[in-house]
């Protein structure tokens, strides 16, 4: 979680991918409740909010730069699991 560069999102499914535990994107949603972890930064596959924390998360992705165009985050800030930003995170992570 803290490999998700600032300005960048993954999906819930893509975490459970990078967890191995694929299939399990649900799990991750109640795992990063309650942590000091940037949940934020992890967001539904059609890149909308998860309710109840969705006014929350928003302003938090505001701080970062990211800005919802109507109820989505924009594609240009949602990482894939081979992009290369999140590669190189992860490198860093390590």
């Amino acid at each position: 979680m803290r490999a998700i560069p600032k300005g960048t999102v993954l999906s819930y499914s893509r975490v459970a991918v990078l967890a191995g535990v694929p299939g399990r994107a649900r799990l991750m949603g109640r795992l990063l409740r309650g942590t000091r972890l940037p949940w934020w930064r992890v967001v539904r596959a059609d890149r909308t909010l998860a309710e109840p924390v969705a006014e929350v998360q928003r302003r938090r992705l505001a701080a970062e730069g990211i800005v919802l165009k109507g109820a989505r985050i924009p594609a240009a800030n949602v990482l894939g699991v081979g992009d290369g930003r999140l590669l190189r995170a992860l490198r860093r992570a390590r």
